[in-house]
């Protein structure tokens, strides 16, 4: 049958528009902030929002060689603002330590800063960053039990809870602990406490948390697993998993693929969807994986159905490689009605100082909101 060219275009549309809706709806605006004033960009950074300014802190790079070429790793103290989208990045501070890789969340109008590694190795110390508009105040938290870098956090109502890491460069496995601290205390009664680890789960560094509706989540990450001749083997993890306060944990279907390292916390895309940006797998991560070859990472975006217990590819990475947009070991801050990327790595040992802001759709994205 010959359809006219009305209807072939009226056809066309419907299944244009059903391709779309099963692959999560329309595709997100992405673009750039002002990028970071460090022009070798740095990863692991500390961000958040505090009195409406995006504040980013801390964070490491090799400024000299890069990585590949035998470069020396240096950490970094500087705390920078930028109070809006058109503005610039100002210096306003510093880190009481040179650190990065730690674990960080935003939480009323202040930046949580939690552990980390540095020159001298891994660390438990952590702070609370305050931007007024005109100074920077810095306050101690509790030490967590245990050094750890490379875990994730995420906070539900007043409490931050902390997840994985490691608590030395050296060691041979990733911790299988779990740790909470009322931030709604009184300073002097802040203290931390150990909360059980999801059953059966391995410990992981570089996993994904996020918040959602009174519940904590854990994604993926890395396992480590001591090796012949002193070798650590790197497992990526696909698990899934979401942890209420009054009944515990509970496992969750596992991710298509796994998405260690990528931007975190995850956020959610409307009311029962969360979404997770890429991440790194076992392909990604090899030293002589599609990251080495082309350049850069994993550019699928993953939607979690918190009803059905289901993922789904949603959307991608752009191509525009103006943007520089794949990217992992970096934070996701909601901001402005959108989330910035601060930094982070585009290929191994490759950083990058630009921002990348990701503004949800029409439709399911215009109910977003971020998971602190």
């Amino acid at each position: 049958m010959i359809r006219s060219p009305v209807r072939l275009l009226l056809w066309i549309s419907l299944t244009l528009s059903m391709i779309a809706s099963a692959s999560g709806g329309t595709p997100p605006a992405w673009t750039s902030l002002p990028p970071l004033p460090d022009p070798v960009g740095l990863a692991g950074m500390y961000a958040g929002v505090s009195h409406g300014a995006l504040v980013a802190a801390g964070g490491a790079n090799f400024p000299g060689r890069p990585m590949a070429e035998g470069g020396k790793k240096a950490w970094h103290a500087g705390v920078y603002v930028l109070p809006s989208p058109d503005s610039r990045w100002k210096e306003v501070g510093r880190l009481p330590l040179a650190s990065g890789y730690g674990m960080c969340a935003t939480w009323r109008d202040s930046v949580v800063c939690i552990g980390g590694d540095h020159h001298g190795g891994n660390f438990s110390d952590g702070w609370i960053l305050n931007w007024d508009g005109q100074a920077l105040s810095i306050e101690n938290l509790p030490p967590l039990p245990v050094p750890d870098a490379y875990g994730a956090c995420a906070v539900v109502n007043d409490t931050v809870y902390v997840l994985g890491g490691q608590d030395s460069p050296a060691a041979s496995t990733a911790l299988a602990r779990a740790f909470a601290l009322d931030l709604g205390a009184p300073p002097a009664e802040r203290h931390w406490r150990e909360i059980p680890w999801p059953s059966g789960a391995p410990g992981r560094i570089i996993p994904v948390a996020a918040s959602h509706d009174g519940l904590l989540y854990l994604f993926s990450g890395v396992e480590l697993r001591a090796g012949a001749d002193k070798t650590v083997e790197r497992v990526y993890l696909k698990d899934a998993y979401a942890y209420s306060p009054a009944k515990g944990w509970r496992r969750l279907a596992d991710l298509p693929e796994p998405v260690a390292a990528a931007p975190s916390p995850a956020f959610a895309s409307d009311p029962t969807h969360l979404t997770v940006l890429a991440g790194v797998n076992a392909a990604w991560g090899s030293p002589t994986g599609p990251s080495a070859a082309k350049g850069g990472f994993e550019r699928t975006l993953f939607s979690y159905d918190i009803a059905s217990d289901r993922w789904e590819v949603c959307h991608r990475f752009p191509a525009d490689s103006s943007l520089a947009p794949a990217r992992v070991t970096a934070p996701l801050v909601a901001w402005n009605g959108g989330f910035a990327i601060p930094g982070g790595e585009i290929a191994p040992g490759i950083r990058t100082p630009s921002i990348l802001f990701l503004r949800p759709s029409q439709g399911r994205g215009d109910r977003s909101k971020a998971t602190p």
